[in-house]
């Protein structure tokens, strides 16, 4: 069964996902949305991914604010790479491939 194969999805990985679509496909994320739909604050739950995202707004990549955070014109062109600041898998693979080439 396809059912069997499948991988449960944990409470954070919907509310990234949903994160991730919105700037993906409308290139803007209302955090209030987010904290409504998720029960999360928005603001503290990605302190971290904000901070990362701050460099790319002085390089005019994104802009934000205290309700948005916006993918400009500019961004567009790598939305992929904004987005993957929300993506917990990625950051563990890198830190993986990070240790493993200590060797």
């Amino acid at each position: 069964m396809p059912v069997l194969r499948g991988m449960e999805l944990s409470a954070d990985d919907l509310v990234r996902r949903t994160v991730i679509q919105s700037l993906a496909c409308h290139f803007r994320v209302s955090k209030e949305a987010i904290s409504i739909a998720q029960l999360v604050d928005f603001d503290t739950y990605f302190a971290a991914e904000c901070e990362q995202l701050r460099t790319m707004e002085q390089e005019g990549l994104v802009k934000m604010d205290d309700e948005w955070i916006s993918v400009t014109d500019k961004g567009r062109l790598i939305v992929r790479v904004i987005c993957m600041v929300f993506d917990r898998y990625l950051k563990a693979e890198r830190a993986r491939a990070q240790y493993s080439r200590v060797m």
